[in-house]
């Protein structure tokens, strides 16, 4: 308990009372939940290490790769996952610290299931690069700076359909978040996956595998999750 003239904070509280002193003595006391949030983070940055050719690289392109138009503009939908996804969980940590713990191994589980399969069935993602690097406007620079920042040869799974899946899935689940929030929710991760295609960033499978790889790590994370619960987070 912490006290501020008539005001209390109760620090082990499922949520803090509305004053930025408790948020920041929440915060502080479940430090170890909020670094999961940072580790999320930083676990992006993995699938730098097996982004790059190794051994047999595929296409698993179909024809209606060739019927999709580049779409520069949903570059910033795109590349706007990462940081929504972190919002969210620390929405999550201030409203469902177990939701929020779930949500963070499901995804990591989604995320390492994908990395375990980059270096054995690695696929190639054909891109627009005259096109891109020949536009003008703001939107193909931006999305010729994703080309170069991130490499072509980790298509399958797509990592981005994985975990906004698992978004879609927990918002749904959450008993505090409004209904308006989870159709927000659904339908800008929705559209995010919409723009792994509209990106050439993925190829349509691509999408159809995340949504599979989401499902099974939505299974098999509930286990970590639990034993988390037991034997770090005691609350």
């Amino acid at each position: 308990m912490m006290n501020q003239g008539s005001k209390t904070c109760s620090v082990a509280a499922v949520r803090p009372p509305r004053t930025k002193a408790c948020y920041t003595a929440y915060a502080r006391n479940h430090w170890r939940d909020l670094l999961l949030v940072a580790l999320f983070f930083l676990s992006l940055w993995g699938m730098e290490l097996l982004n790059r050719p190794m051994g047999t690289v595929r296409s698993i392109a179909i024809p209606l790769d060739d019927r999709i138009p580049l779409i520069p503009w949903t570059v910033i939908v795109y590349n706007s996952w990462a940081p929504t996804i972190i919002v969210i969980l620390l929405y999550y940590f201030f409203c469902d610290r177990t939701h929020m713990r779930r949500y963070f191994w499901t995804m990591q589980i989604g995320q390492m299931m994908a990395w375990a399969t980059f270096p054995f069935f690695q696929t190639i993602i054909p891109r627009p690069y005259e096109q891109v690097y020949a536009g003008t406007d703001i939107f193909s620079k931006m999305l010729a700076i994703t080309y170069r920042n991130d490499n072509h040869y980790c298509g399958f799974p797509s990592i981005h359909v994985i975990q906004c899946t698992l978004t879609i899935i927990f918002i749904w689940m959450s008993e505090d978040a409004p209904k308006w929030l989870k159709i927000l929710v659904t339908f800008y991760f929705a559209l995010i996956a919409v723009t792994t295609v509209t990106t050439k960033q993925h190829v349509v499978l691509d999408i159809p595998g995340g949504i599979l790889y989401a499902l099974v790590a939505f299974l098999l994370a509930t286990p970590l999750a639990r034993w988390y619960e037991r034997r770090v987070a005691k609350d």
